[in-house]
């Protein structure tokens, strides 16, 4: 801030704004209101404020994100043993499953996963692929570890291709179970 005294035909004017030689007040005067860039500023020399962690690093990811891509990870696997019967099914996960409060009033276990079978196109309606739905909070809730979910999420993914493929879960894919201990 700067103190201008500047002397007129009659009258003297003192200001404490910061005035171009004309007395056109300044881009950076307080008068004008100050972009976020300029607000986050290089505070104390140390450099500008930033993220903790870059997005790319594993602490950045939620926990739907990590969920989300234990899924993945497990629908990659079934898509490398079954490559024609698992081409066309639609991999989703859901919050919760539908009608939740029902189930659980009815004293029913929440279902983990449900799987549909493709549906025709009609007149009405266009044609659906086949689909897995992976329910994330109900498998959280029965976990207690990072890899008690990962194999969770697995074992409810063979779940639902067997039931999808109409074969037994054994047969969906032979290495599971042989390595966690079961």
């Amino acid at each position: 801030m700067k103190f201008n005294a500047s002397h007129g035909e009659e009258h003297l004017t003192i200001s404490l704004e910061a005035q171009d030689f004309d007395g056109v007040p300044t881009a950076d005067s307080p008068a004008t209101p100050r972009s976020f860039a300029r607000r986050r500023r290089d505070r104390h020399g140390r450099g500008l404020r930033g993220p903790l962690l870059p997005p790319a690093l594993p602490g950045a990811r939620t926990r739907s994100e990590k969920f989300e891509d234990l899924v993945v990870d497990s629908a990659d696997r079934m898509r490398t043993l079954w490559p024609q019967a698992m081409a066309d099914v639609e991999y989703l996960v859901e919050e919760v499953p539908d009608q939740l409060e029902a189930l659980i009033a009815s004293g029913v276990q929440a279902p983990l996963g449900k799987y549909e079978h493709a549906v025709a196109a009609t007149a009405e309606t266009p044609a659906q692929p086949p689909s897995i739905s992976i329910y994330r909070h109900p498998i959280e809730a029965l976990c207690d570890t990072p890899a008690q979910v990962r194999e969770l999420v697995h074992e409810v993914m063979v779940d639902q291709v067997a039931g999808l493929l109409n074969i037994d879960p054994d047969t969906v894919d032979p290495l599971f179970r042989r390595f966690g201990g079961h």
